[in-house]
């Protein structure tokens, strides 16, 4: 692996070299992850709560599509929405339609809203593992507990849709904030954090993941390799366990 590493860095940028450093103590971190063998913390990222919209290119698409983008996701029918699956306690009803989830491309939804699409695929959202895109809808008297990201090699970007009058909002880190229709909120959504809506209408926004902006170009490429070799493997492991399966039943 060491050598590896050395032969990458030839002719690389300082930059470069630095995250294939980060990259490489990262791996060396396979060696003793018994505990955690999700490898979801990534060393040497700054870690901060919430972070300037203004810096990203992915937030300053989304606001300037604005028009387009709420339109596609007003002309969703409200049955194709699911129950949020993921295990964090809430109060009401919190539900989703996906495009990207955990490295899955829905492939229906993605066709439904291609200038969404289009957007997320042009700029670096994390469309792998550490990831999730979505529209995220929250009921009238809906509460989401106190609950925390599992990986800091992301952050997560808000972009209102409609936000109704009243008591709806998200801490992050200790510090509440509101949505704006039309606008964007970036945090880290590995520091704990809450939302809720107690208004009297339903809360919409779009959801989508970026990765951290401290990592370079190669880390986000070796990252993405890692990911998709897991993701493939993953398919491949549940094919030949579930055969089997089958082939054991075939005994019985």
């Amino acid at each position: 692996m060491v050598e590896l590493m050395h032969e990458a860095r030839r002719g690389e940028a300082p930059a470069d070299e630095a995250g294939l450093e980060r990259f490489l103590s990262y791996m060396k971190l396979f060696a003793d992850n018994g505990r955690s063998p999700r490898m979801t913390i990534y060393p040497g990222l700054t870690a901060r709560p919430w972070h300037e919209p203004s810096r990203f290119a992915i937030a300053r698409a989304l606001e300037s599509a604005f028009p387009a983008i709420k339109a596609e996701i007003l002309s969703i029918d409200g049955d194709e929405f699911q129950n949020q699956a993921e295990k964090i306690s809430r109060t009401g009803a919190w539900d989703v339609f996906f495009f990207y989830e955990l490295g899955l491309k829905n492939e229906g939804n993605c066709r439904r809203c291609p200038v969404i699409t289009k957007l997320i695929e042009d700029h670096a959202t994390i469309r792998s593992l550490a990831g999730l895109i979505y529209v995220s809808r929250l009921k009238p008297g809906t509460h989401i507990a106190l609950h925390r990201g599992p990986t800091n090699m992301r952050l997560r970007c808000h972009l209102a849709i409609t936000v109704p009058r009243g008591d709806a909002g998200i801490r992050v880190g200790g510090e509440t904030r509101r949505w704006v229709a039309g606008e964007c909120l970036v945090f880290d959504d590995r520091f704990e954090h809450e939302a809720w809506n107690k208004a009297d209408a339903e809360r919409l926004v779009l959801v989508v993941d970026f990765w951290h902006p401290d990592l370079t170009p190669i880390e986000i490429a070796l990252l993405e390799g890692l990911h998709r070799f897991g993701h493939a493997y993953h398919g491949h492991l549940t094919r030949y366990w579930q055969r089997n399966e089958e082939s054991r039943s075939a005994l019985r």
